[in-house]
């Protein structure tokens, strides 16, 4: 059996196996109520991020996690990610996060231990300052041909923020189980002797995007989860002076929020009044995802895949556009121009793809009928005709906005 090589911080070696696993594990335990978080952050030549990172809660198909409930092992796809997607480096960022329901002392990220190549080497790392919340500890990369991997220990006392804005990507610094606890309160709100919900705790300072798109001169639809536990909420448009908005009703059960602005919106799209036979139709999605990446709309396009979402769930359709973190609160588009769904969730697991759910428009319909807002007599209808996605995307770019929250 060939002895395991030891790496010291500095050293680099090559990966004999292209397809390579990483066992990973912390030597000292975490205080209580603090996890481990890893993040691998694809990086071009100039290491600025060239695609969303895989987390241990949001693994992705070149980035598979052993086990989603106490996962310990990464399998990589290397040639996947740097052949096919432009990647020059590959970098393992690690973090601690904490529950914060709980009032702990500094959290602190101390060591992690690594196996690499199947268990041809190991890496120990260890913060070498207190106070640390963040390292990148490894990085892989091509030369030749050949992959290699250098062990690294740049440590972050500000956790992922900084190394944010150095790759100028947007990390989820949030507890990972968020979209998990919104999907559960969807859930619970069918069933009896519903428990009251806590809402959940932000740090003082924190900010996170979405997507919103206008339905009125001064009314847009989003995402409760986008718009939850925010002191500030702020939309933003190319060509357009930022606004502050407030919101004016949100409802858990639907992910579903309202927000209004003091000035009148220079263009706003219509929600389907009716549809039968939807199964299959086609929809375009627009929207701002990795919004750290770029503040540009992006377009993608799809299909109705489902009729119901999680367990038959009659209040949400599936589809299949891609969708990536920040895209919540975008609008499904008919080939009419007509919103058929709001985007709020994507079932991440390792054997399903594109499974994507968006709220109906009946029940945005109703949220906006609770709050007051009616859309009767309004001028700009969409007619029967069908449009082109270039066409959809020049006629409705200019209601949808980036959200920006504050906490």
């Amino acid at each position: 059996m060939t002895a395991q090589t030891a790496l010291v911080l500095g050293a680099n070696t090559f990966i004999t196996n292209a397809q390579c696993s990483i066992t990973f594990s912390t030597a000292t335990p975490l205080k209580f109520g603090q996890q481990l978080g890893l993040l691998w952050l694809p990086l071009d030549a100039n290491h600025k991020a060239v695609c969303s990172p895989a987390y241990l809660h949001e693994p992705k198909d070149w980035a598979t996690i052993n086990n989603s409930k106490d996962p310990n092992i990464w399998q990589l796809d290397l040639p996947t990610l740097f052949d096919k997607k432009g990647v020059y480096f590959l970098q393992l960022i690690a973090y601690v996060y904490h529950d914060p329901n709980l009032n702990l002392p500094a959290v602190e990220l101390t060591d992690v231990c690594l196996t690499i190549d199947d268990g041809a080497f190991r890496y120990d790392f260890t913060a070498r300052e207190r106070h640390v919340k963040a390292a990148i500890i490894l990085e892989i990369y091509q030369r030749n041909g050949q992959f290699k991997c250098r062990a690294l220990g740049e440590s972050s006392t500000q956790g992922l923020a900084s190394l944010e804005r150095r790759a100028q990507v947007s990390l989820d610094m949030r507890p990972p189980d968020t979209h998990a606890r919104i999907i559960e309160a969807q859930q619970q709100q069918a069933r009896p002797n519903n428990e009251v919900r806590t809402p959940r705790q932000v740090q003082s300072g924190e900010t996170w995007t979405g997507t919103a798109f206008a339905i009125d001169p001064y009314h847009l639809l989003t995402c409760y989860h986008v718009i939850e536990s925010a002191q500030m909420i702020g939309i933003r448009q190319q060509g357009q002076p930022d606004r502050e908005a407030q919101v004016v009703l949100s409802d858990i059960g639907s992910d579903s929020a309202i927000i209004r602005v003091s000035d009148p919106l220079p263009h706003y799209i219509p929600l389907a009044q009716q549809c039968s036979d939807i199964l299959g139709e086609t929809i375009t999605t627009l929207g701002f995802p990795l919004s750290g990446l770029s503040s540009q709309l992006q377009v993608t396009q799809g299909c109705i895949s489902g009729l119901t979402g999680l367990n038959d769930d009659i209040r949400y359709l599936q589809f299949t556009a891609p969708i990536q973190p920040g895209s919540s609160g975008s609008p499904l588009l008919l080939p009419t121009g007509e919103v058929v769904g709001m985007v709020t969730a994507s079932l991440v697991h390792e054997h399903a793809q594109n499974m994507n759910y968006a709220v109906k428009f009946q029940l945005l319909s109703a949220l906006l009928a609770s709050a007051g807002i009616s859309l009767e007599n309004r001028t700009d209808r969409s007619s029967d005709m069908t449009l082109t996605t270039p066409q959809l995307s020049k006629q409705s770019r200019s209601a949808l906005w980036l959200v920006g929250c504050q906490g």
